[in-house]
């Protein structure tokens, strides 16, 4: 009897097995005409099928974009190049906004009559829709975050129109674990123990996925 089982897996930062994406986020600028980006094969053995796709941040796939080829095969030892095109010329102007990029790789063994595991991949990258007069804002934006703290929480607001993705967030020299990220014009708490003062210390990532300027403030404790 042959068996086949199919395993999905769930991937948000950047990819497994032999398939890898050069990236861990993209950002696509309102002046570019596609957005190139590699998916390439590791393995010196396996092919895999590879799909592709664009969603919004409600999860529903968009017509924003185009990815082409939205599906290939992969090749042993290959490297391989997905373009994305903006379609849409209505997309807002006062602000970032945040798509996903979806990459799913599937091993195409032969079939010999085996019993086989198929391993689904799936991977999710942010894709960020920058308008251009932005550009300059970006370079900064992690200087800009507005904390402040009452009691026992934290705030941090972003009062700028681009996302701001924490690379690391210390306070007094402990470190938060997984910050996050910060919209456009939003904000986000944590709970901490209540004290005076706190030191705080962060880094954002750029738009290369290195990391931005250490930042260092001293917040005084708003209780009244």
């Amino acid at each position: 009897m042959k068996i086949n089982l199919i395993i999905l897996l769930f991937i948000s930062f950047y990819s497994a097995a032999g398939i890898i994406v050069s990236g861990t986020r993209f950002i696509y600028s309102e002046n570019d005409d596609e957005l190139s980006l590699s998916i390439d094969n590791l393995s010196s053995e396996t092919l895999y099928l590879v799909q592709s796709w664009i969603e919004d941040d409600k999860n529903v796939k968009t017509t924003q974009f185009i990815l082409t080829p939205p599906l290939f095969k992969s090749y042993p030892n290959s490297k391989n190049k997905v373009r994305i095109i903006r379609l849409s010329q209505q997309l807002p102007q006062d602000k970032e906004i945040l798509f996903w990029l979806h990459v799913k790789s599937l091993p195409a063994y032969e079939d010999i009559g085996q019993n086989n595991l198929h391993i689904i991949v799936k991977s999710s990258f942010k894709l960020i829709y920058r308008p251009s007069h932005l550009n300059e804002i970006a370079i900064n934006a992690a200087e800009k975050i507005l904390f402040s703290l009452k009691g026992n929480q934290l705030t941090a607001y972003n009062p700028t129109a681009v996302y701001i993705t924490f690379r690391d967030l210390y306070i007094n020299q402990q470190e938060i674990m997984t910050p996050g990220m910060l919209s456009p014009f939003s904000q986000k708490n944590w709970t901490i123990e209540n004290q005076p003062k706190v030191i705080l210390s962060w880094s954002a990532l750029n738009d290369y996925g290195g990391k931005t300027p250490e930042q260092t403030q001293t917040i005084i404790n708003d209780i009244t």
